[in-house]
């Protein structure tokens, strides 16, 4: 957990010996124990934010964390040695704006920027009214030095207050922002729909927003038919998503379904590849630039990389190293194409894609998303690949990050966010 001092941890050791095990119960019990000491309290929230999240019990650990930043807004992730840059400091320092909540609700900036090179701290949002009514009454006195802050907040329903005060914020910091509230909030599943609507060379499948009285009538839009594919607004990582192919099939699934009473609904969309597999692609934009992340190859439609068996399939992996090696390799033009516009209409500093390949070699996208974590912690004897590959997206964020920042104190007007540099293999 950022922010979590390696100098106070004996008094955490048994219970972080019981999380490394997955005994989550222990650990969570131990950590509980501590809360009633003022001088651990801070630092046992933080870490029961993520233990009671491992529990199941994502509620419990929202309420940690809120408790937590309440009393201190800014955590400071430790300074890792050896530090690069002039006088022992690090060689760049961000302030990233996060929201409270959980696991999704932000991008995980501590994988994204290594703590050997980069300052990292988070000023909390707890009360995004507050922030708006009053936003630079309501910065802390404290904060440490930085040279640029990240919007990290993804989107989210539940994140549109949180979004507009992280800009509000943001315009009183007096640094080059990276990635904008306003511009997150706008790639939703139906707003990223109609911005990329008439990309060239893309397939994006129109997002209807429907309640559940209308999907209990069948009362669908004119020219959507079955089969289709329904989630529930707000959710993530194929929670509540089926494909169903009739009347019935949509029926059962509102009966069987929870509370929920907004739902996407979407033309299902057969991206098969010619060998029956089906693939789908993450991508990273960096600066308008596009980054291969992973693939997931599946037998099945309802594809995501924790289910794909990439680690049981070296075939699978020698195809992901392909592309991760050489973006070009796996995307005809029509789709570089697509993504270079794509990159341009969507208008973000940092962003990751999820897409696959039509067979006529047109793009087709699932989600825009600016909280997609990112990360080369894999096994290495399993994904060598990933350990050559993905650092070249933590060096284009510093390199970002580095061009802003000295943009900023060159006295030179802001950098357009992002460049319109088209599309290309990474280096």
């Amino acid at each position: 957990m950022d922010g979590f001092q390696a100098a106070d941890a004996a008094p955490f050791e048994a219970a972080m010996r019981a999380a490394e095990r997955g005994d989550w119960a222990a650990a969570r019990a131990l950590l509980e124990a501590l809360l009633a000491a003022p001088e651990h309290a801070l630092q046992a929230r933080l870490l029961l934010w993520e233990i009671c999240q491992a529990q199941g019990d994502a509620a419990a650990g929202v309420a940690h964390l809120r408790q937590a930043v309440t009393g201190t807004p800014v955590i400071i992730r430790p300074i890792t040695a050896p530090i690069i840059g002039p006088s022992g400091a690090p060689a760049r320092r961000v302030l990233a704006l996060a929201v409270v909540g959980d696991f999704q609700a932000n991008l995980p900036l501590g994988c994204l920027l290594d703590a050997e090179r980069t300052g990292l701290a988070t000023l909390w949002i707890a009360d995004p009214e507050a922030v708006l009514a009053d936003p630079a009454g309501t910065l802390p006195r404290y904060l440490p030095p930085f040279d640029c802050v990240f919007i990290a907040i993804a989107e989210d329903v539940r994140h549109a207050s949180a979004l507009a005060a992280a800009d509000a914020w943001a315009a009183c910091l007096g640094a080059p922002v990276i990635n904008s509230g306003a511009r997150i909030a706008a790639v939703s599943r139906d707003g990223a729909a109609r911005l990329l609507a008439d990309v060239p060379e893309a397939v994006v499948p129109a997002q209807h927003l429907l309640t559940r009285a209308a999907l209990c009538t069948r009362a669908l839009p004119a020219g959507l038919a079955f089969p289709l594919l329904v989630r529930p607004r707000g959710t993530h990582a194929g929670q509540g998503l089926a494909r169903v192919a009739d009347t019935a099939e949509l029926a059962a699934y509102l009966a069987d379904g929870g509370p929920d009473d907004l739902f996407y609904v979407a033309p299902f969309v057969d991206f098969r590849s010619a060998d029956g597999q089906w693939r789908k692609y993450r991508v990273i934009f960096v600066d308008g630039r596009p980054f291969p992340f992973h693939l997931a190859v599946h037998d099945d439609w309802a594809i995501w990389y924790y289910n794909a068996g990439m680690d049981r399939d070296a075939g699978k992996r020698a195809e992901e190293a392909r592309f991760l090696e050489d973006i070009t390799a796996s995307f005809p033009p029509r789709a570089m194409a697509a993504l270079a516009t794509l990159a341009e209409r969507v208008g973000l500093d940092y962003f990751g894609l999820d897409c696959a390949l039509m067979p006529d070699g047109r793009l087709l996208v699932f989600e825009v998303e600016t909280g997609m974590i990112v990360h080369d912690a894999d096994p290495a004897d399993l994904y060598p690949y990933k350990k050559r590959f993905v650092p070249r997206i933590f060096r284009a964020v510093e390199a970002m990050l580095d061009a802003r920042i000295a943009h900023a104190r060159d006295g030179l007007s802001p950098v357009p966010s992002p460049s319109a540099a088209p599309a290309e293999a990474s280096p």
